[in-house]
């Protein structure tokens, strides 16, 4: 019997070992937009799907929000681009013109949009920001979302 035990608690304790090494693949990377660090004006919600995006493949990125202290016109832009851990822009900025969006209207100081990315094979570690701006260029609104590396 106490031979039974001491079988059974070595095998309990391989078990144990190998489960602790085996790497969590089913840990999910959420991506948590907040403001910008330089600040933001209006508070503006993101969201993407698939989150985290894939690389080399869409994703859709759902922008909205309400502007408290202005307004959004006639040249106003959504901007959404990825950046690197050193700040550096990862391809091009996304540029398009929030009037031209199906159901908006302008002026509006309410936005509801929807994006589809092509995302391309990026780092690790890597941040988006999603930017409103009006026609000459000042924000409006910003978010930024991290995704790290597991």
């Amino acid at each position: 019997m106490m031979k039974q035990t001491y079988i059974l608690v070595v095998i309990l304790f391989a078990i144990l070992s190998i489960a602790n090494a085996i790497p969590h693949q089913l840990y999910k990377r959420a991506t948590t937009f907040a403001a910008c660090p330089t600040g933001s004006p209006n508070i503006i919600t993101v969201s993407i799907q698939p989150d985290p995006p894939l690389a080399n493949q869409p994703a859709i990125f759902t922008v909205s929000g309400t502007l408290k202290t202005d307004v959004i016109t006639t040249g106003s832009k959504l901007v959404i681009f990825a950046m690197d851990d050193n700040g550096n822009t990862l391809g091009e900025a996304l540029t398009d013109d929030i009037c031209s969006f199906p159901g908006m209207t302008c002026p509006a100081n309410y936005f509801s949009l929807i994006r589809k990315v092509q995302i391309l094979n990026l780092p690790a570690t890597y941040s988006f920001v999603v930017q409103i701006l009006d026609a000459s260029g000042k924000t409006l609104g910003c978010s930024l979302g991290t995704v790290t590396g597991t």
